[in-house]
């Protein structure tokens, strides 16, 4: 069974009468253990497609199912509890708190798990024990205390990247990660996807780079709303 899909999913977009069809009807299959980039330009529907997948939107009509759950049947809590379970997002603005620190900033998304799942998920390890071996891991250490308007755009993401696995993820989701960073940085930021799909993490990458998307082990080219077959 398929970790993720979609069937025939449309998405129309409404500003008083006029209506415009986003997605045209997608068909996809993302498997788990995948390394995934969507690409294609401003326009074409990538985006849409990325906040569909991640249940930050619904679509208009179709199906998806993430791991085999009708999302489309789910009330808002329920999705929200979903993502907190099943994704880990990284956008290419980063989306750090400014107030807080990095080690603080990496903690946040342990703040909205159920309490049972909390307790599940974090019983062999704290949280802020699990929170600083990945800072460790993606060289942030000696940063925990910065805030993140001290860091460069490459720290930035490493501590974006570690946010997103704190709640142990299936899936990572990456909003044009390297939009903001010098080819280095990027090329950095690439290798840990590419080390944590090695690791059995579902990567998905939305993009519309070819350097970025070569990293991956399928890439998904969508134009007009659909995907190029």
């Amino acid at each position: 069974m398929a970790l993720i899909k979609l069937e025939n999913v449309k998405k129309v977009f409404k500003q008083g009468e006029l209506k415009t069809e986003v997605l045209k009807g997608i068909n996809l299959e993302i498997e788990r253990g995948e390394f995934v980039a969507i690409m294609g330009p401003s326009g074409s529907g990538k985006s849409t497609l990325m906040y569909i997948l991640g249940c930050l939107d619904r679509p208009t009509s179709g199906k998806y199912y993430l791991d085999g759950k009708d999302v489309l049947e789910m009330t808002d809590d329920e999705l929200s509890g979903l993502r907190s379970r099943y994704i880990g997002f990284i956008f290419q603005a980063f989306y750090l708190i400014p107030y807080l620190n990095v080690l603080d900033n990496v903690l946040l998304p342990t703040e909205y798990l159920d309490s049972s799942v909390k307790r599940k998920l974090f019983e062999k390890i704290s949280p802020k024990e699990k929170a600083v071996q990945l800072l460790e891991r993606l060289g942030m250490k000696d940063r925990m205390d910065y805030k993140p308007e001290q860091l460069s755009g490459g720290q930035k993401q490493r501590t974006a990247i570690a946010r997103a696995l704190m709640n142990s993820p299936e899936i990572i989701l990456a909003d044009e990660p390297t939009g903001q960073l010098d080819s280095a940085s990027g090329r950095a930021v690439m290798e840990i996807f590419k080390e944590l799909n090695e690791e059995g993490k579902t990567v998905i990458v939305v993009t519309h780079d070819p350097n970025t998307a070569s990293y991956a082990k399928r890439v998904i080219e969508i134009a007009d709303g659909r995907i190029k077959v």
